[in-house]
C-alpha cells in the first residue's frame, strides 16, 4: 500500500490515479466533504450534540479508500482487457489471412498453364491475364510473379522493366524446401522502393517432377493491416497498434508519427506493462498468436500502446442503460461479474449512512424532547448541516458505486460486443475466401477442357484427381462437385458422395450457377439443409465453367462448405477466455441469419434452424453493433450483437450478393431474480422546518418508513433508534410480536408492525438493514418498533393533525391519526401510531386492524 494525497491505495495504480480524471474528482468531492465534517463534528462535540457520529466519520473515510482503491483498480482492469482482447485480435485476425496464403500457393503452383509457360517461356500477355483473373478474385495480393531457378523474371502480373532478375535467398529455399511454401518478409529486388516485402512462393515442377521455376505471391501486407488496424480504432482513440517481428521491431503501426515502422520495443507477452518510449509513458499489451489449424504465422506479436496520460480518458464516464432493475440486482447480489469485496461495497456504504441517519434523527428526536435548552436551536442546525454533508457524501458515494459498477459492466458488455464483431469478422473473412475459391477453380484449364468435351477418355478420373487434390489443400470443404448445364454430376471430391455422380441435382441454385454472366461472377445457396451435406444446413458457393475458348457455358462447379465444423471454430475462437485462456464457462455465441434464426452455435442449447426470441436490437443490430443485458435461461448474460458488413469486394459496393447475417456473443454474469431490487437509500433524516407562524401551536413528530407506508410518533414518545441486533423470538407469542432484545440490560420486547397492519416484508432486506424505534411505554415499560428505515423529524401545526378515533369505533386501533397533507404536494399521508394500543397488544389485549381497513 502507498499513500495517495492521504488516501491508503495499492501500489499498482498509485502511478496511475493522477491520470483518472473521474476518480480524481470522486477523491476532491470526499475530502472535501469530509473537512467540512470535520468542522461541523468539532462543533458538535464542544456542545455535546454529535456524541455517536465519529466512528460513522472513520467509517467514511476508510470506505473513501476502499472504494476509490477498487475503482481505480476497475478502470485499469477495464483498459488492460481492451488492450489484451485488441493485441490478439491484432495477430490472429492476421495469422488466419496468411494461412489462405499457404494453401494459395501450394495450389497455384500447380496450374497447367503457368507449368506449360515455366516450361516453354514465351509471349507473356495471356499468363499476365490470367495472373490479373487471379488477382480480381484473390485481391490481398498486389502482384504474381514467375521466375526461373536462378531469380530471372519470366513474367509478372506488374511488369517492370528494370527488375529483370533478382537475388532473394527465398527464390533458392523455393527451389529445395520440404517444406509445402516458403514464407518470406524480406526486402525483395522485386520491390526494391519497399523496405521489406511479404512473399509466399513455391516450386513450379513438370509433370515428371523436373523444377522449372518459382511461383512468388506478394501478398498487400501493409494494405492488410491498415484495415484491421482501422477495423480495431475506437473513436477518438489516443492508442497505437503495432506488429512487431521476432527481433521486436516494429514491421506496421497504426500510427507511424507516434510509433514509426523500425522501432524497437522491448516487451514481453502476456501481461500489462510500463513503457518509456520517444519521451512518453504508456500502458503496453503484447500478444502471441493463438495459430490457426496448427499454423503459427512468422512469429510475430500484436501489440497495443496506450498513452498513460490518455489512457484513461476514453468514455470512463459513460452512463449504463440498464431498463430493467432486477437485472442489475441480480448480478450484483452473486456470479462472476462482481467480487465478493466489490458486492460488499454497496453494502458498508448503506450500512455506514444507516448509522449516520440513525445518529442524526436520535440527536434530533433528543433536541426535540430537550426544547428548553439553551443550545437547543444551535444543535438542531448543526444536526442538519451534519445530515445535508452527509446526504451530499451519501450522493458521491452513490455516484461513485454507481461508477464502479458500470465500469465493471460496460467492460463486460463491450467485452460481448467486441468479441460479436470479431466473430462476425472472422466469417466475413473466411466466406471471402469461398467466394474466390468457386470462381478461380471455375478457370481451371483441365476443368474447362473436360467439361467442353463430352467425349474425353477417362474424364470422370481426371475431373476427380483435379478437384481432389484442390479438396487436400482446402480442407474447409466437405465436398467439391462438378455438373454439366443439364444439372447432371459429372465428378465428386469426396468418395463418401461418389453416388452422386450421373445424379441430376434438383437444387434451385443450379440455374442460378449456369445463368453466370463472366468469371467474376459467382452464386451462393441459401444456408438450408442440404442433401450434398447429409441433411444439414451449410453455404454452397458455386461459379459457372466455361468452355476454353469463353465461347459458352460447359458447366458449373459447387463448393460444399463444412460449415458445422468450421462455424463452430470460428464462434468458438471468439469467446471470451479467462487467465487460463480458457472461455468463460457458460459462454457461447451464435451467428444468426436475419430472419433470426440460428446459423451456427459454439455452444449452450441453441441448434441450426432454430428461430430465436430476442430483442430486435440484438437480433438486427445497427451497423456499428449493440450489446446490453438479457435474462436468458435463469441467467443474467451480457450479449454483444455485431451485423456481417463484409470484406473487400466480398458484399462489398460492387458485390451483388447479399446476405443478413450477424454475431451474437453471450457472457453470463448470475442468476436471474426477477424479483432482486438493489436496496433503497437511507432517506434524508434533517429536521424539516416548513414556514409555520411563531404563534402557531405544533407538535414534533418523529418519522420512520415501513414499505410504502409513512408512519411517526411524537417525539416525546420516543427514546431513540436501534439498530436490530441479537433479536430473539418468543415462543407462542402473537404475530404482532416479533421478538426481544436486551436494552440496556433489560427485557425490550418489539413490536412487529408489519404483522401488526398486515404488511410484507420488504423483498431482500436483511435483518441487519431493519432498525427498532425504542419507543417510552405506559408505566416505564419500554418497548421498540420495528421499521424497515428512518425517515424525517418534523414539526407539524396540530391544526394539521386528525383524530382516527370516529373511524375504528369500539376497535383499539394502532393508528392513533393522521396528518393533513397539502393538497398538489403529492407527498404520502403521515400516519401517527398509538403507543397506548401497541402497550396494550404486547401485553396479550387487542389485535390491530389492517392499514388498509
Amino acid at each position: 500500500m502507498a499513500k495517495y494525497k492521504g488516501i491508503e491505495v495499492k501500489d499498482n495504480v498509485r502511478q496511475l490515479l493522477p491520470h483518472m480524471p473521474l476518480i480524481e474528482e470522486y477523491r476532491e468531492m470526499l475530502q472535501s466533504l469530509q473537512a467540512v465534517w470535520d468542522n461541523l463534528n468539532l462543533l458538535g462535540q464542544l456542545s455535546g450534540t454529535t456524541a455517536e457520529i465519529g466512528q460513522t466519520r472513520e467509517a467514511f473515510a476508510s470506505l473513501t479508500g476502499e472504494l476509490l482503491n477498487n475503482l481505480a483498480e476497475q478502470t485499469l482492469a477495464k483498459r488492460e482487457q481492451e488492450m489484451k482482447a485488441r493485441s490478439q485480435v491484432v495477430i490472429d485476425i492476421l495469422v488466419r489471412n496468411l494461412f489462405e496464403r499457404t494453401a494459395d500457393i501450394g495450389f497455384l503452383s500447380t496450374d497447367e498453364v503457368i507449368r506449360q509457360f515455366a516450361a516453354e517461356p514465351g509471349e507473356p500477355w495471356a499468363l499476365q491475364q490470367r495472373f490479373k483473373e487471379y488477382v480480381r478474385k484473390y485481391s490481398v495480393y498486389e502482384d504474381v510473379v514467375l521466375l526461373d531457378c536462378n531469380g530471372r523474371i519470366l513474367t509478372r502480373l506488374m511488369p517492370d522493366k528494370q527488375v529483370a532478375v533478382i537475388h532473394d535467398s527465398w527464390v533458392r529455399e523455393a527451389v529445395s524446401t520440404t517444406a509445402p511454401y516458403v514464407e518470406a518478409y524480406v526486402h525483395s529486388g522485386l520491390f526494391p522502393e519497399q523496405s521489406r516485402s511479404l512473399i509466399y512462393a513455391y516450386r513450379i515442377k513438370s509433370e515428371r517432377g523436373e523444377t522449372l521455376g518459382v511461383l512468388a505471391l506478394c501478398f498487400r501486407f501493409a494494405d492488410e493491416m491498415q484495415r484491421i488496424f482501422r477495423g480495431l480504432t475506437q473513436p477518438d482513440d489516443p492508442g497505437v497498434m503495432v506488429l512487431l517481428d521476432a527481433a521486436g521491431l516494429v514491421i506496421s503501426s497504426s500510427d507511424p508519427w507516434q510509433v514509426p515502422v523500425g522501432a524497437e520495443l522491448r516487451v514481453e507477452s502476456g501481461s500489462l506493462q510500463r513503457l518509456r518510449f520517444a519521451g512518453r509513458s504508456y500502458l503496453v499489451f503484447a500478444s502471441d498468436t493463438k495459430g490457426y489449424q496448427a499454423y503459427m504465422g512468422p512469429g510475430w506479436r500484436g501489440l497495443v500502446m496506450m498513452p498513460v496520460a490518455q489512457a484513461f480518458d476514453i468514455h470512463d464516464d459513460d452512463p449504463l442503460d440498464i431498463s430493467e432493475p432486477a437485472l442489475l440486482a441480480s448480478v450484483m447480489s452473486g456470479g462472476r461479474a462482481f467480487s465478493e469485496p466489490l458486492r460488499a461495497i454497496p453494502h458498508k456504504a448503506e450500512a455506514i449512512q444507516r448509522d449516520l441517519s440513525r445518529a442524526v434523527w436520535n440527536g434530533t428526536v433528543r433536541q426535540g424532547v430537550a426544547s428548553a435548552a439553551v443550545n437547543s436551536a444551535f444543535s438542531k442546525i448543526l444536526l442538519r448541516e451534519i445530515s445535508r454533508v452527509g446526504m451530499s457524501m451519501r450522493e458521491v458515494f452513490s455516484r461513485s458505486i454507481g461508477n464502479l459498477q458500470s465500469t465493471v459492466l460496460s467492460s463486460l458488455l463491450a467485452d460481448s460486443h467486441f468479441f460479436a464483431a470479431l466473430a462476425i469478422d472472422i466469417m466475413d473473412r473466411n466466406l471471402y475466401e469461398r467466394a474466390n475459391d468457386c470462381r478461380w477453380w471455375a478457370l481451371d484449364s483441365t476443368i474447362r477442357s473436360l467439361l467442353a468435351n463430352g467425349t474425353a477418355r477417362d474424364r470422370r478420373a481426371n475431373l476427380e484427381k483435379v478437384i481432389t487434390y484442390i479438396n487436400s489443400l482446402y480442407t474447409v470443404y466437405d465436398n467439391i462437385l462438378l455438373f454439366d448445364t443439364a444439372g447432371k454430376v459429372l465428378a465428386v471430391s469426396n468418395p463418401d458422395h461418389a453416388s452422386l455422380v450421373g445424379q441430376p441435382l434438383a437444387e434451385p441454385w443450379v440455374d442460378d450457377c449456369l445463368g453466370l454472366r463472366d468469371s467474376q461472377s459467382y452464386a451462393v445457396s441459401s444456408f438450408v439443409p442440404s442433401p450434398l451435406y447429409g441433411g444439414r444446413p451449410t453455404y454452397v458457393y458455386l461459379a459457372a465453367v466455361r468452355a476454353p475458348n469463353d465461347a459458352q457455358v460447359v458447366g458449373g462447379i459447387a463448393i460444399v462448405f463444412d460449415s458445422a465444423p468450421q462455424f463452430s471454430t470460428m464462434l468458438y475462437d471468439a469467446l471470451p477466455r479467462e487467465a487460463s485462456g480458457e472461455p468463460v464457462a457458460g459462454s457461447f455465441a451464435l451467428f444468426v441469419d436475419g430472419e433470426a434464426k440460428v446459423i451456427a452455435a459454439s455452444g449452450g442449447s441453441f441448434l441450426p434452424g432454430q428461430q430465436l426470441t430476442l430483442p430486435a436490437e440484438l437480433l438486427k443490430p445497427a451497423a456499428d453493433g449493440h450489446a446490453r443485458l438479457i435474462a436468458l435461461d435463469g441467467q443474467v448474460m451480457a450479449v454483444g450483437a455485431s451485423p456481417s458488413s463484409g470484406y473487400r469486394e466480398f458484399k462489398g459496393r460492387d458485390d451483388e450478393y447479399r446476405n443478413e447475417v450477424s454475431a451474437l456473443v453471450f457472457i453470463p454474469l448470475g442468476a436471474y431474480d426477477a424479483n432482486a431490487r438493489s436496496a433503497d437509500p437511507e432517506g434524508e433524516v434533517a429536521m424539516h422546518r416548513p414556514a409555520i407562524a411563531s404563534d402557531t401551536p405544533v407538535r414534533e413528530i418523529a418519522t420512520f418508513h415501513l414499505g410504502a407506508h409513512w408512519l411517526g410518533l411524537p417525539v416525546t414518545s420516543v427514546l431513540e433508534a436501534i439498530e436490530l441486533t441479537g433479536a430473539a423470538c418468543l415462543p407462542n407469542a402473537p404475530k404482532q410480536v416479533y421478538g426481544a432484545l436486551i436494552y440496556r440490560n433489560e427485557t425490550l420486547p418489539i413490536y412487529n408492525l408489519h404483522a401488526a397492519l398486515g404488511l410484507e416484508a420488504p423483498p431482500g432486506q436483511t435483518t441487519a438493514c431493519r432498525q427498532v424505534v425504542v419507543v417510552r411505554g405506559e408505566n416505564g415499560v419500554n418497548f421498540g418498533i420495528l421499521v424497515d428505515r428512518l425517515g424525517e423529524v418534523m414539526e407539524v401545526p396540530n391544526d394539521d393533525i386528525d383524530d382516527l378515533s370516529n373511524i375504528y369505533v369500539g376497535v383499539a386501533s394502532v393508528l392513533a391519526s393522521v396528518v393533513k397533507t397539502p393538497p398538489g404536494s403529492g407527498l404520502p399521508m403521515l400516519v401517527l401510531l398509538s403507543v397506548e394500543s401497541m402497550s396494550e397488544q404486547l401485553r396479550g389485549s387487542n389485535r390491530p386492524a389492517p392499514l388498509d381497513a
